[in-house]
């Protein structure tokens, strides 16, 4: 397995704006380790580097977050640490008391700790959650279809001070489509593939 980083631009001015932690590796190690009782472990590895990577960059840092950290309260952020430019991507794997979790991440907002709901509209991630969690950033996938509700979401995310991520950008039309209506940031193979990171072996 190893840690790969994806970039995420800002549409206004085509620049850089962060980067997406990603893990790789073969389809059926996380349900390995899942069995074997060592998947917290790894997202715990992985939550760490993601942080101190944020301290050394001055771009944000989005790393995923399994629903089991959380409803745990397991995160691995030492106490008073500064979180700027970290990004905690909730993904849509399983269910988890939102307001539980709001509880819990206040404490780490505080400190800089920034939330984004991912894959929105996939699994448990719809506008209830968005409405509980106030995520600083909503994360949707460029699929068939989505061009139909995509202009509400730009709307529903101006209005809630959050920011919209497409993901899965992967044509200049895509690109200035976004543009045209008024999507905050990017990412996909368009503007980069995922690289390796040094000291990324997981």
């Amino acid at each position: 397995m190893a840690l790969r980083q994806q970039v995420i631009v800002r549409l206004s001015d085509e620049t850089v704006f962060g980067h997406e932690l990603l893990l790789a590796h073969p389809r059926e190690t996380l349900g390995l380790l899942a069995d074997a009782g060592l998947l917290t472990g790894l997202d715990r590895y992985i939550l760490d580097v993601a942080a101190q990577r944020a301290k050394n960059s001055d771009e944000l840092v989005f790393v995923n977050v399994t629903s089991e950290l959380l409803t745990e309260r397991r995160l691995p952020f030492p106490p008073d640490e500064d979180l700027t430019g970290l990004v905690l991507e909730i993904t849509e794997r399983s269910r988890l008391d939102a307001e539980a979790v709001v509880l819990y991440l206040a404490p780490f907002r505080e400190r800089g700790l920034k939330v984004a709901l991912d894959d929105f509209g996939d699994g448990f991630n719809g506008i209830s959650r968005w409405s509980v969690l106030r995520p600083d950033f909503v994360k949707v996938r460029l699929t068939e279809g989505v061009e139909v509700f995509l202009p509400m979401l730009v709307q529903v995310a101006a209005e809630s001070g959050a920011q919209l991520v497409v993901e899965r950008v992967e044509t200049p039309e895509q690109h200035a489509w976004l543009q045209k209506l008024g999507v905050g940031y990017g990412q996909g193979f368009y503007y980069g593939r995922p690289t390796p990171i040094e000291g990324g072996a997981a």
